[in-house]
């Protein structure tokens, strides 16, 4: 029998408070298909799942894939060649309270795609309908398809909000912190991580951390994730720094999402 779509329910299923508006969106996914309610909003194309599948059944299967940083909780998927992946963007869930909050889109083979889409619900659907061409009459009632925000303007925001700008155009947020210069640019990061030196990035990430820049090595760790996170070893590594720079950041979920995560997909340590 599916879970009850409560506040604290869905705050169990997520690891932090949902807003308000993420509790309609289930409840009326349930009332407007009830055979098949993670399928609600399939004239948008698009899936509800994850950690909603104990409220609206469909598939099991967990929306994460390697690529993914902790930050992001996925929730929806739309299906093709290419599948984007919607979710939260939260940056600290174990402090958050329901304040600011960011819903972005990944696509692991379509960066220019990736990034925040929206900071409401009712902008994200507002922009789901303009890129599908369909409307969705319930949302059109509660008035969450008036109007999507400005994806540049969005984007900006972000960026302002983020200590350092990620490969997967989501951003980080940390507290100012004596970033060491190696690290502080995605650029760098990413000459970093195409060498595939093995040690250097180890050492790189693990010197951040020494000088008090847990930031630094948490981007190169998103980074590093997102461009080999498919490969076994470069995900051990990626998992290590997480390990270090959320111990120091005082992020247990993120720690924990991340372990979850490794043993979901390769399920032992060890350098391959």
């Amino acid at each position: 029998m599916e879970l009850e779509p409560t506040v604290e329910n869905l705050a169990d299923a997520f690891g932090f408070r949902v807003p308000d508006a993420f509790v309609t969106l289930v409840q009326g996914a349930l009332e407007r298909n009830p055979r098949a309610p993670h399928l609600a909003f399939a004239s948008l194309g698009l899936e509800l799942g994850g950690p909603l599948f104990p409220f609206l059944g469909g598939s099991p299967v967990s929306l994460r894939v390697p690529q993914m940083p902790p930050e992001f909780f996925p929730f929806a998927v739309r299906s093709g060649r290419e599948p984007h992946y919607f979710g939260f963007v939260v940056d600290d869930p174990d402090h958050y309270q329901g304040e600011e909050l960011f819903i972005g889109r990944l696509a692991i083979e379509d960066c220019e795609s990736c990034g925040v889409v929206s900071e409401t619900l009712e902008g994200f659907f507002a922009r789901l309908m303009d890129e599908s061409g369909s409307r969705c009459e319930w949302l059109d009632e509660l008035g969450w398809g008036q109007s999507a925000q400005d994806l540049s303007e969005l984007q900006t925001r972000r960026r302002s909000l983020s200590a350092y700008w990620t490969a997967d155009q989501l951003g980080l947020v940390v507290p100012e912190e004596p970033a060491p210069l190696s690290l502080m640019h995605h650029e760098f990061r990413r000459l970093l991580i195409e060498n595939r030196d093995y040690d250097k990035i180890r050492n790189a990430g693990r010197s951040a951390v020494k000088v008090g820049a847990p930031g630094a090595a948490l981007a190169l760790a998103r980074d590093l994730n997102w461009w080999l996170g498919e490969r076994n070893h470069w995900f051990q590594l990626a998992l290590e720094l997480y390990e270090e720079a959320y111990s120091m950041l005082e992020r247990p979920l993120l720690t924990r999402v991340a372990r979850r995560e490794w043993a979901r997909h390769y399920g032992r340590r060890g350098r391959t």
